[in-house]
């Protein structure tokens, strides 16, 4: 693979990445944190890419289901989550702004992670934390836009 087409698809993932952002934000009522997270209470969110936190089998309507995901994904997954930063989402999307906040209201504020794609950007996946508690949001792109599919509940003990 020569360099540019590396850089091209490097670019083209935080292209897809920014998009979902975007449709997360559009989708929100507002007071989504102005920053993206990679931690929860001091524990990395890696820590909770797990196969009984990404069990969205509730949703699931048959053994080829798009919202399972297999143990390889799993580690796929880990492995992204490690390496992602944290993002200052009211600069990558200034006419958003209105849905972010820079205030830690409890029981207003939202807290999320930058979205994982996987499955050739088909799918992609997103730590989202309240005041209660956190959960994984999957999210399919069905005909050119980003749809939220399922949410599983992470309980830390």
């Amino acid at each position: 693979m020569s360099s540019c087409s590396s850089y091209r698809e490097v670019v083209d993932n935080m292209n897809t990445e920014y998009e979902v952002l975007s449709s997360v934000l559009k989708e929100s009522r507002g007071n989504i944190y102005y920053k993206t997270i990679i931690e929860e209470g001091n524990i990395p969110i890696e820590s909770y890419i797990e196969n009984k936190y990404l069990e969205f089998y509730l949703c699931s309507n048959g053994v080829d289901s798009p919202v399972k995901i297999p143990k390889e994904e799993v580690a796929f997954l880990k492995q992204k989550v490690k390496s992602v930063s944290v993002q200052r989402i009211d600069k990558l999307f200034p006419n958003l702004k209105e849905k972010t906040t820079k205030k830690k209201e409890r029981l207003v504020t939202s807290f999320i992670s930058m979205p994982i794609l996987f499955r050739n950007n088909t799918m992609a996946i997103y730590y989202s934390t309240q005041t209660y508690g956190g959960e994984f949001k999957l999210l399919q792109k069905v005909n050119g836009e980003w749809e939220t599919i399922c949410a599983n509940s992470v309980w830390i003990e």
